[in-house]
């Protein structure tokens, strides 16, 4: 017996004996004898059976019809668009008593239901034309597993009419369960007992009318309506301009702290008088304290858990389920602990229900304006003062509050920059011991020529089969092999042939993959990787012993990445409510999130890491025109990470049995305040992170509220910059032109038709409304904006400088700074600073001007902007600007990520390690300047960022999955660096002509069926 021989039949002997580990096995990690379930790939095929009855007419005589059906169906184009494909069918039953069989070949459209095609009757060997109708009856199926009812016609003389049921079978993950089953919140409409106000009093009634008029004041303050019903054209923009002249006259003259003041002292008024008379102060100390708590029971039980409904439908909206506990919350209060006399109990009460009647007042009229509850906004001003949201711990609270999301402290943050993406993607693949999660909407199969997309090819051998080929090779040492996952949205899957990478993936031991033929140099070096790893395992005396014990079906269950295809294909889940006057099925609504994280884990908080993105896995989103961002995260934030992973399964089928070990919850670390206590101290600079994320199609949505609180609480003088791809959603443009007539400076940067990276022409067309509207804001709202010292720019980026062209880019910003003053004004830099700037664009400026590799894949003549993020920082805050240092800082800056250019082919190509892979400059420079202020300035100092995959449009916040990370608090040099860039890059415009040049206007039709579709452009 050899050694090898004599090791394997010891560790059989430890291992003991017996069959494979079946399913029962599940909890156990696959290096204890546990299998993995995963979704998988949806096959080509979908398989159905069904039965029929109905009439007929045979030999001219009346018949009755039975039948039982199984069939076939292949989708000819995306199956997620549903448009149409064939079903073959076979049919048996009786017809007139007697015996009866055929089978129909039909035309499919699962988008419309309607289906036509033959029958081939096996009694008289005829063929007849037939039509179909298929209908599920309720979201998910006649019994939520993908049962439809179906209607057939058979035209002519042997006509026949038959009504049946179609249901899915052998299927991995059946119709019916992918899905909520609502496309709606239902609100009750219960009413709470009648609480009448004192007659005796008529001022209360009064003081009540005053603070009704206050709030609608501050609901037109917070989200002044700029959309409009119509199709588009000059009709349409001149109400917009009406819409915007009538704001102008209404909010003339007020303010927003000069209304919510107002409100809330016309209620401390209201309390004050049904508990004594005028003067009394012990009636004005005990109003006070019920005015307090009614902003508190208000603010809890109404304003936040209806707000946290933004972006949903919901059924029957009003305020009432809401008003009705709140009411029971504040009337044990009362009773308890308020103090309030017996005898004025009721009278209070009555106030009480008269605010929750305001704020339903506010809700109705903004239902009104935006023709639906989607974009209802209750501003959070109803309950709150002033003083209770102007520093970065109140409006954190008010965050965790509304989003469900909890900040957590002690989180490092680095801020990746385009290519740099797929570098850290690729490293942390190969890094991770444990689990690996790559969670993205897009792994291209081809590219936009058609051909095999070569960023994934690399990541396919390169990333995953490398990283498996080296976990094998240390199988024997560390007993541990991690477990690779891939969640991808069946949408991109389909459209760039996803399939063509993950049947490799996912059977790396086996599947042999096809290229064409002048990619056969690829084709042989994924098969040297694959024999490599076979060697690896064949050379492991664990794995060996294992296999022998376990099973080869074990064995592949352990080595391969675990693939799971989401949101698949089902017509039974369907609605009214996304375009207009047309039921649309859920699977144009997508998962848009692109998350990576692993080795994560309760027990220990910096195990693990994760990349927060905006990029796919494919070569557009590497090449040299491509503008994106990521951010590296490690710390407690990344914990939500796991819990987003398992609801997700779980949405999509998995039984909690099913859920893979790796991924399931842990208890919390009893040592975790240690943890984020000594991460603080050697980090240096910790930052407060949250995971948010809008769930796919008709469910939560944290991002939503949480930008919603940010735009509308921070205070005058505060900055919000916000670059993106899809920038259409008219309800965050009209909050954000809420946040500049209340003082808040804002820039909107959107890019033109040549610098856009998705030209739907639906994105377009909306964009290019949005941001008419804002040029018209700014016109027509200027003096409000200007009188409280507010800003609305639009920024359009049009560059034509090279992702690579640092050099051109200070100068660029510059430039653009030189040419606009109120941005000169805003950065407020000091003339050193522009003098600096000049000094290191001339200094980089005399090298040679980068060249694009020669091997370049879908290189663009311009840069495209992909980046979805958004910037925001406190009047205080935003002093920070006006440092000298900012030139030290570009200069140590510049060569780094210079270096980082020259070594792009090792990052990209081979994803090999290179200098600075992480830049992070100046954390001291503002850490002295935030120590040096005042304690009663430094709670002032707020610094927000956002950054993900969520756009600033209607899909991300209606019905797309998104996922973005928030940090609190000062993010980093790079970023306003880069985010300055931005700027310097755009082009900064008042005049809609300037407008129609870099985005044109489309025809009459586009624009129409982007305003019908336009919850899906």
């Amino acid at each position: 017996m050899t050694m090898r021989s004599a090791a394997r039949a010891g560790l059989l002997l430890a291992l003991g004996t017996g069959g494979a580990m079946g399913v029962g096995a599940q909890p156990r990690l696959p290096s204890d004898g546990g299998t993995i379930f995963s979704l998988g790939q949806p096959g080509a095929w979908q398989a159905s059976i069904g039965g029929a009855t109905g009439v007929g007419r045979r030999d001219s005589r009346a018949t009755g019809v039975a039948e039982a059906r199984v069939g076939v169906y292949y989708e000819f184009l995306n199956r997620a668009l549903g448009l149409g494909g064939a079903q073959l069918e076979v049919y048996g039953g009786t017809l007139d008593a007697g015996a009866n069989g055929g089978a129909r070949a039909r035309f499919v459209s699962p988008f419309t239901r309607f289906a036509i095609g033959v029958d081939y009757s096996g009694l008289d060997h005829q063929v007849r034309p037939l039509l179909s109708f298929s209908w599920p009856g309720r979201r998910g199926g006649l019994f939520h597993d993908g049962t439809m009812l179906r209607l057939d016609y058979r035209p002519g003389r042997e006509r026949m009419l038959t009504l049946g049921v179609e249901t899915p079978f052998r299927r991995r993950i059946p119709w019916g369960t992918t899905r909520p089953y609502h496309d709606h919140v239902s609100l009750s409409e219960r009413r709470a007992p009648y609480a009448p106000l004192p007659t005796s009093r008529p001022e209360v009634p009064a003081a009540l009318a005053d603070a009704r008029i206050a709030a609608r004041q501050m609901q037109l303050l917070a989200v002044p309506w700029v959309d409009h019903k119509g199709g588009g054209g000059r009709t349409s923009d001149a109400a917009v301009i009406r819409r915007l002249r009538d704001i102008a006259r209404a909010a003339d003259g007020t303010t927003m702290e000069r209304e919510t003041r107002r409100f809330h002292s016309a209620i401390e008024r209201a309390f004050v008088l049904v508990l004594g008379a005028a003067g009394d102060s012990t009636a004005t100390v005990l109003g006070r304290r019920v005015a307090q708590q009614a902003r508190a029971v208000l603010l809890d039980e109404v304003l936040l858990p209806y707000d946290r409904l933004l972006g949903q439908n919901k059924d029957k909206d009003t305020l009432r389920e809401y008003a009705v506990l709140a009411r029971g919350v504040f009337l044990r209060w009362l009773h308890v602990a308020s103090g309030v006399p017996r005898d004025r109990i009721d009278d209070v009460l009555g106030v009480f229900v008269g605010l929750l009647d305001i704020a339903e007042d506010v809700r109705a009229t903004a239902h009104r304006d935006w023709h639906g509850s989607r974009f209802v906004w209750l501003p959070l001003q109803l309950a709150l003062l002033p003083e209770e949201h102007d520093s970065q711990a109140e409006i954190d609270a008010l965050v965790d509050r509304a989003s469900g999301e909890a900040l957590t402290d002690g989180n490092d943050v680095t801020y990746v920059i385009n290519e740099q993406f797929q570098y850290q993607l690729s490293r942390t693949i190969r890094a991770a011991r444990h689990y690996h999660v790559l969670w993205t909407h897009d792994f291209r199969g081809i590219d936009g020529r058609g051909d095999p997309d070569e960023m994934s090819f690399r990541h396919v051998l390169r990333s995953y089969l490398a990283a498996m080929i080296n976990r094998v090779r240390a199988y024997d040492s560390t007993g541990v092999f991690p477990s690779y996952f891939i969640i991808l949205d069946e949408w991109f899957y389909r459209n760039t042939r996803g399939n063509l990478w993950m049947n490799l993936l996912e059977n790396p031991l086996q599947h042999e993959v096809q290229l064409p033929a002048r990619f056969s140099a690829w084709q042989d070096s994924l098969r040297v990787a694959q024999d490599s790893l076979r060697l690896a395992i064949a050379q492991s005396s664990l794995l060996s012993a294992q296999r022998a014990q376990y099973g080869e079906a074990w064995l592949r269950n352990l080595v391969k990445v675990h693939v799971n295809i989401t949101n698949a294909s089902d017509p039974t889940f369907w609605s009214w409510k996304v375009a207009t006057a047309f039921p649309v099925p859920d699977t144009w609504m997508r998962d848009h999130r692109k998350l990576v994280f692993y080795d994560i884990t309760e027990r220990d908080l910096y195990r693990g890491e994760s990349i927060i993105t905006g990029a796919g896995i494919g070569e557009h989103y590497a090449n040299l025109s491509w503008e994106d961002r990521s951010l590296l995260v490690r710390g407690p934030a990344n914990l939500a990470l796991k819990t987003a992973a398992r609801e997700l399964l779980l949405s999509q089928g998995f039984t909690p049995e099913r859920i893979p070990a790796v991924l399931r919850a842990e208890p919390r670390a009893r040592d975790y305040e240690v943890q984020v206590a000594r991460a603080t101290l050697v980090g240096g600079r910790p930052l407060r992170a949250a995971l948010l994320q809008n769930r796919t199609g008709y469910d939560a949505k944290s991002i939503n509220v949480t930008k919603a609180v940010l735009y509308s609480l921070m205070p005058p003088g505060s900055v919000i910059k916000i670059p993106d791809s899809l920038w259409n959603g008219t309800f965050w443009g009209s909050m954000l032109t809420g946040c500049a007539m209340r003082g808040v400076r804002v820039l909107v940067i959107a890019p033109t038709l040549a610098n856009a990276p998705a030209r739907a022409f639906g994105s377009l067309v909306r964009s290019r409304e949005l941001l008419w509207r804002l040029l018209m804001a700014e016109q027509e709202l200027g003096p409000i904006m200007q009188a409280n010292g507010g800003l609305l720019k639009v920024g359009l980026y049009a560059s034509d400088i090279p992702v690579s062209d640092v050099p051109r880019k200070i100068l660029a910003v510059r430039g653009t700074l030189a040419a606009h003053a109120w941005l000169r004004e805003l950065f407020a830099f000091p003339p050193s600073v522009y003098t600096g700037l000049e000094q290191i664009a001339q200094t980089y400026g005399q090298l040679p001007a980068p060249v694009r590799e020669g091997t370049e894949f879908e290189a663009n003549q311009r840069p495209l902007l992909h980046l979805k993020a958004n910037f925001i920082a406190s009047r205080e805050a935003w002093e920070v600007m006006a440092r000298t240092d900012w030139v030290d800082m570009t200069r140590e800056f510049v060569p780094r990520r210079m270096s980082q250019l020259q070594a792009r082919g090792a990052a990209v190509a081979a994803f090999e390690d290179f200098p600075d892979a992480r830049i992070d400059i100046g954390g001291e420079v503002v850490q002295r300047w935030y120590d040096g202020l005042t304690p009663a300035v430094r709670d002032r100092v707020m610094f927000y960022t956002m950054l993900g995959s969520a756009n600033q449009n209607d899909r991300s916040m209606v019905s797309d999955g998104e996922a973005v990370v928030m940090l609190a608090g000062w993010p980093s040099v790079t970023a306003t660096i880069d985010l300055i860039s931005l700027i310097g890059q755009s082009r900064w415009i008042s005049d809609p002509a300037e407008l129609n040049a870099l985005l044109p206007p489309r025809g009459k039709l586009a624009t129409g069926v982007s305003h019908w579709f336009k919850f899906m452009f």
